[in-house]
């Protein structure tokens, strides 16, 4: 009996349905320590990338069903989470606009972001083509441009957030985002950690992570100077979807920009 048990719940994990919570954003924008908080709530479940895309009905079924492989269902849990952070992992308007998603978006300015990603690639993987400022800024630029082509289309509404009120503003954001969201048990600044906290091909690696709650010491990024043309064009385009974004959105959650 104790070994079906478990066996019933998975199979009930994956066959209830289930509110499913998509955070579509890029990388480097705090989406990692976000998941965490996420994952940290009694109501959810989810808490990194999986790396997947959603492109019919089946697709949410078939998350529950990659992720239930490796972790176990929470007693009473009413809604999946997950983030998508590259265009290569498309989501369906039709999955979007489906009754049981709940949609979040979230940037962070690219004066951060670009050397973030810099930095990252040079640690973990020297030879990657995220090594180069070009390929960096083309791909923050090209996804800020699906983002914001996905919320001019989308039919449901959405909460938008900036990354840094995640830290500036934090209780004020997760209360809003928590009310949004109807979660009888609010969102906290601080979290668990988890099964694949700092591991590889599961979102931030950094030992950062693992400080259980939310830092609020500022990035630096003064190794890693941008190419002024090139951060004029990002900024350009941050610019132009943080507005879309703000003025499509259902509520936001938004701090004082700061000029890179």
């Amino acid at each position: 009996m104790p070994e079906i048990l478990p066996s019933v719940q998975k199979a009930a994990a994956i066959l209830l349905p289930k509110t499913h919570i998509f955070l579509l954003s890029h990388m480097r924008a705090y989406t990692s320590l976000f998941g965490h908080i996420m994952g940290s709530n009694p109501a959810i479940c989810g808490y990194y990338e999986m790396h997947i895309g959603y492109h019919s009905w089946k697709s949410p079924i078939r998350q529950k069903l990659l992720y239930f492989r490796q972790e176990k269902p929470k007693p009473g849990f009413t809604c999946m989470f997950d983030k998508v952070l590259h265009n290569d992992h498309s989501v369906s308007l039709n999955v979007l606009n489906g009754r049981r998603a709940k949609v979040l978006f979230c940037l962070r300015q690219p004066q951060d972001v670009i050397p973030s990603i810099l930095k990252l690639y040079r640690e973990i993987d020297p030879n990657h083509e995220f090594n180069s400022e070009s390929f960096a800024t083309r791909y923050y630029i090209e996804r800020l441009e699906m983002l914001k082509s996905i919320a001019e289309q989308i039919e449901r509404g959405f909460f938008y957030f900036d990354a840094e009120a995640l830290k500036l503003h934090s209780q004020e954001c997760l209360d809003s985002l928590s009310e949004w969201l109807r979660l009888d048990t609010p969102l906290s600044d601080t979290y668990s950690l988890q099964k694949y906290t700092s591991k590889e091909r599961y979102g931030d690696s950094s030992d950062a992570l693992r400080a259980g709650r939310i830092r609020k010491d500022p990035s630096n990024y003064e190794q890693w100077p941008i190419n002024e043309e090139t951060m004029r064009d990002a900024y350009s385009a941050y610019l132009d979807a943080r507005r879309v974004l703000i003025g499509l959105s259902d509520r936001n959650s938004v701090v004082e920009l700061t000029q890179p």
